[in-house]
């Protein structure tokens, strides 16, 4: 049994603040370590529960976060951000199962600690035709379209509320409560170990009750920005539709291109922030 484990940061045990998951900030290390013992967990899970080979992803940032000589050996990880598929990266057909640790709510999803939409800045919200789609359910998106089932979901109260409603009956095992977006209340990271320990293995042992989620095809993706320029900057891709002022579409049937797509308007998006830093729209 081949199981893949996307890891994000924002939504580990302990992590509170966006300075919690910054490079250079005073806690990194710290929550680095956090963050790897989490994996470690799901790693331990994974094969407690009938894993025969397991790729993790570190899908969080500069994607250079895990510490790779404290992970588990059993386990190979990918690292480095220049991946076509980004966080789901390796969630091919040759996957049974794909576990999403370390994630958070999306834009603006209630309270959840840091709450976001892979970007904090200048990204107001994303859809998948009508339904808001934080980063679990373009990841789900991407992993249904080559069959792999998520079975496994990690992270605050809220995420776990967003998880059940996007995947229904997945395992969402919760670490921390959030207060607010920069406020959590969390267990010991031995007890969140324990927990994402038991929830995988507890996972795998009822693969057969997890479908792969599916979006309607042809699907509409549809990105809203802060900015209005930012907006007429993606509209310049063929096919892509300004639909408001600050909003574009792009419909295909082909999920995996419009995550690819999705990575574009982020690289746009950087490209207008560099030229226009002092922006009011």
């Amino acid at each position: 049994m081949k199981v893949h484990i996307s890891i994000d940061m924002e939504g580990i045990g302990g992590i509170a603040d966006g300075a919690d998951t910054t490079v250079g900030a005073p806690h990194y290390e710290y929550c680095r370590k956090l963050m790897t013992g989490e994996c470690n967990a799901a790693i331990e899970g994974s094969f407690e529960g009938g894993a025969t080979e397991v790729l993790v992803n570190d899908s969080h940032g500069t994607m250079l976060n895990l510490l790779q000589e404290e992970l588990d050996p059993r386990a190979q990880v990918v690292r480095g951000r220049t991946k076509a598929l980004s966080m789901a990266h390796g969630l091919d057909a040759g996957m049974d199962a794909t576990m999403f640790v370390g994630y958070h709510a999306r834009a603006g999803g209630g309270d959840g600690v840091l709450n976001h939409t892979m970007r904090g800045h200048d990204l107001a919200d994303v859809f998948l035709n009508t339904e808001p789609a934080g980063e679990l359910r373009l990841n789900a998106a991407v992993a249904g379209a080559a069959g792999v089932p998520v079975v496994l979901v990690t992270g605050d109260d809220v995420l776990c509320a967003e998880a059940k409603a996007v995947l229904g009956d997945v395992e969402a095992v919760e670490v921390k409560k959030a207060v607010d977006k920069y406020t959590a209340v969390s267990v010991h990271p031995s007890v969140a170990r324990q927990r994402i320990r038991e929830g995988a293995a507890r996972a795998l042992g009822r693969l057969g009750d997890f479908a792969p989620y599916r979006v309607e095809t042809p699907t509409t993706l549809r990105v809203a920005w802060n900015s209005t320029s930012t907006a007429a900057l993606c509209a310049n891709i063929p096919g892509v539709t300004r639909v408001a002022p600050r909003e574009v579409a792009y419909t295909s049937s082909d999920v995996p291109a419009l995550y690819r797509l999705l990575r574009v308007f982020f690289q746009l998006g950087t490209a207008a922030l560099a030229a226009n830093p002092y922006t009011y729209d």
